[in-house]
């Protein structure tokens, strides 16, 4: 239900914030922006970089039935580095871009979504930035959001399924 998953949105904050400081989580992040010759202060690119990668190098398959889990980052990463691709759901691809993203200081947020008007909890979860968030401060720019849903293989990232209802959450 709807508890559930803002508990497990909760965990999934604190574990990003946690990993994002994690040298394993760090240096993927940089090699990324690294090997798309992604220019400094060129933040949605950086992002969209980001999500590119997570949704080219993350297979998605669904948790066992009848429980919620969470894979680490770390591991995550681990998994690419010995198979070429770790696999996970919604939730473990979110969790990843969101650390690998504050790892970088770009500040994401979690955005649950509801497929189905009468559906009691969130049927999906992916990342979003703003360029408000993170731009220069004293020089925001236009606001622009990009949407970060690596399960989505068929459409680029950026782009978003329509959906009923939506709740967002700063990580």
């Amino acid at each position: 239900g709807i508890n559930g998953n803002i508990d497990t949105i909760e965990v999934m904050k604190k574990m990003a914030r946690e990993y994002s400081r994690h040298d394993l989580v760090k240096r993927l992040a940089t090699n990324i922006l690294h090997f798309h010759n992604i220019p400094s202060h060129h933040y949605i690119e950086e992002a969209r970089a980001i999500g590119n990668f997570v949704k080219n190098h993350v297979r998605y398959v669904k948790d066992p039935v009848g429980t919620e889990s969470l894979q680490a980052p770390d591991m995550m990463i681990r998994m690419m580095q010995d198979a070429g691709y770790a696999m996970g759901d919604c939730d473990d691809m979110s969790l990843l871009i969101a650390s690998l993203l504050m790892s970088i200081g770009i500040q994401p947020r979690f955005r649950a979504v509801r497929y189905a008007k009468d559906c009691p909890h969130f049927n999906h979860i992916y990342v979003v930035v703003y360029e408000n968030n993170i731009s220069d401060s004293l020089n925001p720019g236009p606001t622009r959001r990009l949407v970060l849903d690596a399960i989505v293989k068929d459409k680029p990232i950026g782009f978003e399924m329509p959906h009923q209802s939506v709740q967002e959450f700063p990580v």
